[in-house]
């Protein structure tokens, strides 16, 4: 499922958006709807709300759309913005901000689709090396290059990064489906990132950040084998300052 926001100070118009863009949307989509630029800013900074596309309106009483869109991409670069307004004199303006598309208000039933296809295509180009959990009612896109190994305690999984732990309710299988190749189980309760391994034996991997993480008998050995090809594999080979996080 992908979260989006429709945001315009005509209450109308954008509950008019938010059915229509429902009604559109090839894939399960969570809709919100914002009337002023300050709530959407608030909902992402102070709430950590996360939008996949978020549908932006651009002339408000206070703040433009066009400048709540520099912020934004500040804040999250991923999120897919496509402009809805009625006027055309923003068509330069508007390539100040990151977007995905720009659409006339009175063309919105012509182009809304095209535009919900192509913003869905480049997330799941940009999801591709992203691991979205949920957690405490929050959706969280984490960086796979940044995860060092993945830990089940209980009924949490912990998802551990160089500065973070994100903890999910999520199944170790379920999250394993949805991570790159050079991840790998170490031990029934951990699954490990192979780029972040500097040194494997049979029974500890040592990663990156100096943990030692446990490798049970039954891992070891397709453990090894995601080790040596994240060492050889064209591009995926990096150095010890990568290793150490700077990837």
């Amino acid at each position: 499922m992908i979260s989006i926001a429709v945001c315009d100070d005509n209450e109308i118009t954008a509950q008019e958006i938010s059915e229509k863009v429902k009604q559109c949307c090839p894939i399960e989509a969570e809709v919100s709807v914002f009337y002023h630029i300050k709530d959407i800013l608030f909902s992402i900074h102070n709430e950590n709300k996360l939008f996949d596309i978020i549908f932006m309106g651009i002339e408000f009483d206070v703040f433009s759309g066009i400048e709540a869109s520099k912020q934004i991409n500040a804040w999250h670069p991923d999120c897919q913005i496509i402009y809805i307004t009625n006027y055309t004199n923003y068509f330069t303006s508007v390539y100040e901000t990151s977007h995905i598309y720009y659409i006339l208000k009175k063309d919105i039933d012509t182009y809304l689709s095209t535009a919900l296809k192509k913003a869905i295509q480049q997330i799941a180009k940009i999801n591709q090396y992203y691991l979205i959990i949920q957690s405490k009612q929050q959706h969280i896109r984490i960086a796979q290059s940044k995860i060092l190994y993945l830990e089940r305690i209980m009924r949490t999984t912990n998802i551990h990064t160089a500065d973070t732990i994100y903890q999910t309710p999520e199944k170790m299988d379920s999250l394993l489906e949805r991570l790159c190749p050079w991840f790998c189980p170490s031990h029934r309760s951990y699954i490990v990132n192979g780029r972040h391994i500097v040194n494997l034996d049979r029974h500890h991997a040592i990663l990156s950040n100096d943990t030692s993480v446990p490798v049970s008998r039954t891992c070891y050995e397709s453990l090894k084998k995601t080790f040596a090809r994240c060492i050889w594999a064209d591009g995926m080979y990096f150095t010890n300052e990568e290793a150490k996080g700077e990837l």
